[in-house]
């Protein structure tokens, strides 16, 4: 019975994603709310990932881009990318520069959720496909992403989980010199590939 109720809030929440007449956000509380009205987790289970520290970060991440866009911090660098994005391939580049060192501090999804205005923004001043660009920049959040703990909320889950299994969690730069190379690589990889 316990699987047959799992599998159906599963299909529940994919067709709730799928649709999206709900936020994300929205689905996600309702799925835990199934899982805990239908008796498949206690309510110590169902709180439970609201302490983790890999849960509490993430939303601080969230927090300090979303600081960065209301205080215009950021305004500058997508005037900057209108200012010095002279023809496509020097604007992707700045994007994919910009976007590779911004996201190992606030977290690759939230560097790309304060980007993707300030790329549309320079794409139709340059009128380039956003296409062109917003792939790119999704790429490049997540290289830069993946060169600290933070960088991604993957790291920052298996260090969390690396830690209560008693194998001690990763420091915040044990990632950086391989995330160096793999983000040179796929710079360089994509501003061959795109531009020719």
């Amino acid at each position: 019975m316990e699987i047959a109720l799992v599998l159906l809030i599963a299909i529940g929440a994919a067709i709730l994603f799928a649709t999206e007449k709900l936020t994300v956000d929205v689905v996600a509380l309702l799925v835990l709310s199934a899982l805990l009205v239908t008796g498949l987790v206690s309510p110590a289970e169902a709180i439970s990932g609201f302490s983790n520290p890999a849960t509490v970060a993430v939303a601080g991440m969230f927090v300090l881009s979303a600081g960065l866009t209301k205080t215009g911090a950021l305004a500058v660098l997508g005037q900057a990318l209108i200012r010095h994005g002279h023809n496509e391939s020097i604007l992707l580049m700045l994007v994919m520069v910009g976007a590779a060192a911004v996201s190992p501090f606030i977290n690759n999804t939230a560097a790309v959720a304060v980007f993707l205005p300030l790329v549309m923004s320079a794409a139709a001043a340059r009128k380039i496909s956003n296409s062109r660009l917003l792939i790119p920049l999704s790429f490049a959040s997540q290289f830069g992403g993946v060169c600290t703990l933070i960088g991604t909320s993957t790291n920052l889950l298996v260090s969390s989980i690396a830690a209560r299994e008693g194998l001690g969690g990763f420091g915040m730069f044990e990632f950086t010199k391989l995330g160096l190379l793999m983000t040179a690589a796929g710079l360089l990889y994509f501003m061959l590939y795109t531009t020719s």
